[in-house]
C-alpha cells in the first residue's frame, strides 16, 4: 500500500466544509455530514477519481488507475476510457498512482526547471543495422528490444501495436517476431499499463516496458510504492524505454479532422510528428499531408496540456527523432539498466555521440512552459509528492477543468452496490 506517511490528508471529501463544490458527492457523504464523523480521511472511490480526471476531460490514457487498483476493479469502457467493471472498494490507489490526479509527476522524477531534459549518462544519435520493416527514424526502440530479447536480456516487452494510422493497443510481446510487428509510432494513449494486470506467462522474468512520459511516471510510482499482496508485472519490469513526446491524439477526433484535409484516410499508413508539423504517410512513404500540429490542437488530449514532462525523465533510457539528422533516432542513456542495455545490444546500431541537445532542450522547455500554464495547481518539483482530493477541487474548481458529474456507466458497480 501507498506509505500514507508520505501522502498529506488534509481534508475529507464529504464537502460539509462548503469550500469547494464536488461533483461526486453521493449518499456515503451525504451519511458522513450527518453523523460528522468524515469516513476517513480523503478515502478516494473510482468515481471520485473519475470526476476529478476522466469526466473532466483529463485523462491522457496511461492506464495507471487500471494498474493500480488491486482489486482489478477497473478496466477499459466502450469509450476507451476507464471504467468499473466491478465494485470499488475505496482503496483510494487510482487515485493516489494518476499522474493527472494523486502525485506530482515532477516531484517524482525530481524535475529541473533549469534543466527539463534530465539527467543522462551519453546521448548518441543511432540507426538500426537491420532497420525493422514499418519502423520510424532511425528504427532505434524495436531494434533494440529485439536485439535484447535474441540476446536472452528480456523475457518480454509490453508495448503498443498498431492497429492502424490512428489507433493501437498495447500487447505483451513474448517473441521477436511480436517485437518486431510493434514497430512504428502510433499518437494513441492505449492504457498500455493495464497489461501490468496481465497474467505473466511462465518464463517471463524479464520485461521491458515502452511509454510516453505520462506511462513512464504510472509506472515508477507503482514500483516505489507496491501494495502490499498485489502482484503485477511492475516487478518484472527491469528496464523502461521513454519516448520523447508533446501530446496524444483522440482517434475519434483526429481521423475526421485529417479527412477533413482531403486525405483518403484508406490510404495512410503512417502518422507521425516532425518539426511542429502532423505528416500522414502512404506505405510506399508519400507524403499525403503535411500541416502544423496547432491545426489539430483539438484533437489531442487536453490532459496532455498539463504535463511538463516531455523528455520521460524516469525512463532508463528515452528515444525520439528531436536533435538527430532525419532517418536517425535521439537516444539519451539515463541510468546504469540503461546504459547495460545499450552495451549488451552492441552492434545491433550505428551510431555517434550527439554533443548539442539544444533542440531537446528547447522543445522540452515549449513542454514544460504550456504545463505551467495549464496546470490549475502549482507546479512544484519541491512540495509534497501527494495531492488530496480537496486539494484538487479547491484548484480546479471553477476552470475549464474542473471536476465533472460521471456518467452512470462509469461507476454503475458503485451505484447498485450502495
Amino acid at each position: 500500500m501507498v506509505d500514507t506517511a508520505e501522502r498529506p490528508k488534509d481534508g475529507v471529501n464529504s464537502g460539509a466544509t462548503q469550500q469547494h463544490v464536488d461533483p461526486a458527492r453521493d449518499v456515503r457523504d451525504d451519511i458522513m455530514d450527518a453523523n460528522g464523523v468524515p469516513e476517513l480521511l480523503d478515502k478516494i472511490w473510482f468515481h471520485k477519481t473519475a470526476s476529478a480526471v476522466i469526466d473532466a476531460d483529463r485523462c491522457v490514457g496511461c492506464g495507471a488507475c487500471i494498474a493500480a487498483c488491486p482489486s482489478n476493479s477497473i478496466g477499459v469502457g466502450a469509450d476507451g476510457l476507464p471504467t468499473l467493471v466491478r465494485m470499488c472498494t475505496g482503496c483510494s490507489a487510482c487515485w493516489d498512482y494518476c499522474p493527472m490526479a494523486g502525485f506530482r509527476p515532477e516531484k517524482l522524477n525530481h524535475q529541473d526547471a533549469e534543466d527539463p531534459v534530465g539527467p543522462m549518462q551519453q546521448a548518441v544519435s543511432a540507426r538500426a543495422m537491420a532497420r525493422p520493416d514499418g519502423a520510424q527514424d532511425g528504427g532505434a526502440v524495436t531494434a533494440l528490444l529485439a536485439t535484447l530479447m535474441e540476446r536472452g536480456v528480456i523475457d518480454a516487452v509490453i508495448q503498443t501495436q498498431k492497429l492502424d494510422a490512428f489507433i493501437g493497443t498495447p500487447v505483451l510481446a513474448t517473441t521477436v517476431e511480436q517485437v518486431l510487428t510493434g514497430a512504428g509510432s502510433v499518437y494513441h494513449q492505449s492504457e498500455a499499463l493495464a497489461m501490468l494486470n496481465e497474467r505473466c506467462p511462465d518464463g517471463v522474468e524479464r520485461i521491458a516496458l515502452v511509454g510516453t512520459p505520462c506511462q513512464i511516471s504510472g509506472l515508477r510510482a507503482i514500483q516505489k510504492f507496491p501494495w502490499e499482496r498485489r502482484d503485477t508485472l511492475a516487478t518484472k519490469v527491469t528496464l523502461a524505454i521513454g519516448l520523447f513526446c508533446t501530446r496524444s491524439f483522440d482517434p475519434k477526433k483526429l481521423i475526421p479532422m485529417v479527412a477533413a484535409e482531403g486525405v483518403n484516410l484508406g490510404a495512410v499508413s503512417k502518422i507521425d510528428i516532425r518539426e511542429g508539423k502532423l505528416v500522414a504517410a502512404s506505405a510506399e512513404g508519400e507524403e499525403l499531408m503535411n500541416k502544423p500540429v496547432k491545426d489539430f490542437h483539438q484533437a489531442s488530449l487536453k490532459g496532455c496540456d498539463e504535463c511538463a514532462d516531455f523528455a520521460a525523465l524516469g525512463a532508463d533510457l528515452v528515444v525520439g527523432n528531436i536533435g538527430s539528422e532525419p532517418g536517425t533516432s535521439t537516444i539519451l542513456i539515463r541510468t546504469d539498466a540503461g546504459m547495460d542495455a545499450w552495451v549488451r545490444a552492441a552492434g545491433a546500431f550505428e551510431d555517434a555521440p550527439i554533443e548539442d541537445l539544444s533542440a531537446v532542450k528547447r522543445l522540452a522547455l515549449r513542454n514544460l512552459d504550456r504545463a505551467k500554464k495549464n496546470l490549475k495547481r502549482e507546479y512544484d518539483p519541491e512540495g509534497p509528492l501527494w495531492i488530496s482530493y480537496t486539494e484538487h477541487l479547491d484548484d480546479y474548481e471553477g476552470t475549464d477543468r474542473e471536476a465533472a458529474s460521471p456518467p452512470p456507466f462509469r461507476s454503475h458497480h458503485y451505484t447498485v452496490a450502495c
